[in-house]
């Protein structure tokens, strides 16, 4: 797959399925409900997909301040996207977070992690998506699950930020993406 980069990190570095990237000060993909602000200076690390996939990894952030995160992000425009993100999230501790975007972003975290890394994947069928997470690539757990109407390609890939921080280090491991032969989203097992 031919990968590109949007938005330059402070630095990243690729070895086969595997990325370490760190996002700059301040990074962020957020259309804020509250205001007319959108946010779209965050790394992106991404290729072209076109049709139903999956797409997972294990990822690792450093976290240092509320919202750094790493994440998976599914984008079609700036107006339409999914950012699914293992974040130190403003509840105290990292969680599960999704974000889904048309127009404006919505937000919603989930579960406590305590463990420093998690299996994290998204699963396209047409316009349905489901979130899962894993501590061992073997036990999926649903996060979320939801239509939204996207083009057949879209970019798929992954992206570290600090919203309010001054940068968050992440390693992304076992990267796949794949075309989705799941019937069942909901409980891909």
């Amino acid at each position: 797959m031919n990968f590109q980069m949007i938005n330059n990190p402070v630095s990243y570095h690729c070895n086969g399925n595997n990325i370490t990237m760190e996002a700059g000060k301040k990074t962020d993909l957020f259309n804020d409900m509250c205001s007319d602000s959108r946010y779209s200076n965050f790394p992106f690390y991404h290729t072209l997909f076109e049709g139903d996939f999956v797409i997972r990894c294990k990822i690792a952030p450093e976290f240092k301040e509320t919202y750094d995160l790493g994440c998976i992000v599914i984008f079609e425009n700036i107006d339409k996207w999914i950012k699914f993100a293992f974040e130190n999230a403003d509840s105290g501790h990292p969680s599960m977070v999704s974000v889904v975007t048309n127009g404006v972003s919505d937000d919603s975290n989930g579960e406590k992690i305590d463990e420093s890394e998690i299996w994290m994947q998204v699963i396209r069928k047409g316009n349905n998506f489901a979130l899962h997470y894993s501590r061992d690539k073997e036990k999926w757990v649903l996060v979320r699950i939801f239509k939204l109407d996207m083009n057949k390609e879209v970019k798929v890939g992954f992206s570290a930020q600090s919203p309010i921080g001054d940068g968050c280090k992440v390693r992304f491991e076992g990267i796949e993406i794949i075309d989705n032969n799941y019937k069942n989203i909901r409980k891909p097992d």
